[in-house]
């Protein structure tokens, strides 16, 4: 967050100095500003904390084995956060946000675990 605060800083004092002499530099600042954006703020408002994990599984082509060995928790773990039988741990929280480089608030917000009744119905029908 400092450093999109920094980049944002820049962005503005590089814009009403010599907008011209300083075009390029400025366009690579809002390729990264951009990007910062739509990785933080994007998710957090559409999609439940699961959901978000599950894109960047997908879009990044990711395996829950190999998330589960970056992150030093059990697959399982990783497995039942996605199928909605645990939730997610502050301690995950920060994990996740620092593996994604994601804000916190992406992963922390509440969402509804799947009830175990639920599931054993399903399994039987």
């Amino acid at each position: 967050m400092e450093q999109y605060n920094a980049y944002c800083e820049l962005h503005e004092e590089l814009t009403f100095t010599n907008y011209n002499a300083n075009k390029d530099e400025l366009e690579l600042i809002e390729i990264l500003i951009d990007e910062y954006e739509n990785r933080t703020k994007q998710y957090s408002e559409e999609m439940n904390p699961v959901e978000i994990l599950a894109y960047l599984l997908d879009e990044n082509s990711i395996s829950k084995a190999e998330l589960s060995r970056d992150l030093k928790v059990s697959r399982q773990l990783i497995t039942d956060i996605l199928n909605y039988r645990r939730n997610i741990s502050k301690a995950m929280v920060t994990k996740l946000a620092k593996r994604f480089n994601m804000q916190t608030i992406a992963f922390s917000r509440a969402y509804t675990l799947k009830q175990k009744e639920n599931m054993t119905e399903t399994l039987y029908q």
